[in-house]
């Protein structure tokens, strides 16, 4: 089987037509539609229903189909190696993570110097999400706040505070800390159910009883800040703080009020050792030099 037939198949697959896709890898409509008729024939079975319209994949077509990409997705990695091994290159990367994780860990990660491992790219996914770009090919390693699946190598890269975002002149911003069932009584800005924050608040609040009264809900952490800061509220995040507001930390009966968060990466990965390298050297990071500047325990205020 082809490595070539299969970018074929997916090509017909993302494009909707022999056609289209005949257009899209600058192939001749018949030579295309011959290679992909003689791959039914060697797989013996029609990958493709019959009808008018789009092409739509068979039952058959929808098991192969995450075959077949991990197969191309497989050549082109093991491609990409060989030619930045020749060029004695360190081997490129991409890390799916998603947004606050990137703007708070990896950003200020690549910006203080301490990569120490090939990375080339780091994609933004959705937090449930994550790792399903890691099953597709699109990156080499996922990190969210949910662990990933059994068949995925995990590591823990750290454990981010959740707090209570106020206004300088907020009451809240002269306490050292914040009982949930005191931070329930506020007036309150969280994130969507999606958000680690809101599910460990959730988590927190339905442990002991409580609901909220009434909260605002928003889709965007910066917004939740920027409202906050305008007084509107108390924003529940793991974001580092903009707009001059204080970061009150959250207290739970174990502790602090915080989100685990997880590395997770195909055991079986061409380059498993640079892999764990780089999520080594973010969990050194997270753990050694971020986690002692940036997270606030209860402690910590006077």
């Amino acid at each position: 089987m082809e490595i070539r037939v299969l970018r074929y198949f997916l090509a017909v697959v993302d494009h909707g037509s022999v056609t289209a896709a005949a257009r899209a890898v600058r192939v001749a409509q018949p030579s295309l539609s011959r290679q992909l008729h003689n791959l039914q024939q060697k797989l013996g079975v029609d990958l493709f229903r019959r009808g008018p319209g789009a092409m739509r994949l068979s039952v058959a077509g929808e098991r192969f189909l995450p075959l077949a990409r991990d197969l191309v997705a497989r050549a082109d990695q093991a491609s990409a190696v060989l030619r930045h091994l020749a060029r004695g290159d360190d081997i490129p990367l991409t890390i799916a993570a998603p947004a606050t994780t990137i703007a708070d860990v990896l950003a200020p990660y690549l910006a203080g110097r301490y990569l120490r491992s090939g990375l080339n790219d780091i994609i933004e996914r959705d937090t449930r999400i994550v790792y399903d770009a890691v099953h597709r090919g699109d990156a080499d390693i996922g990190i969210s706040t949910f662990p990933p699946p059994g068949s995925m190598e995990t590591r823990v890269i750290g454990r981010a505070p959740v707090c209570a975002l106020t206004a300088r002149d907020h009451p809240l911003a002269e306490q050292p800390n914040v009982a949930v069932a005191d931070l329930v009584q506020q007036s309150l800005i969280l994130m969507h159910r999606n958000n680690a924050a809101r599910l460990a608040l959730d988590t927190a609040t339905a442990s002991q009883g409580l609901a909220y009264v009434d909260p605002r809900v928003v889709s965007v952490t910066s917004v939740a800040r920027a409202l906050a800061a305008s007084g509107l509220g108390v924003a529940v995040l793991t974001d580092q703080p903009l707009f001059d507001l204080i970061r009150v930390p959250i207290r739970i009966p174990e502790g602090v009020l915080a989100v685990t968060l997880y590395a997770g990466w195909d055991p079986e990965h061409f380059a498993a050792p640079a892999v764990s390298a780089l999520v080594d050297s973010i969990s050194d990071y997270h753990q050694n030099i971020l986690t002692p500047t940036a997270e606030i325990t209860m402690s910590d205020r006077p």
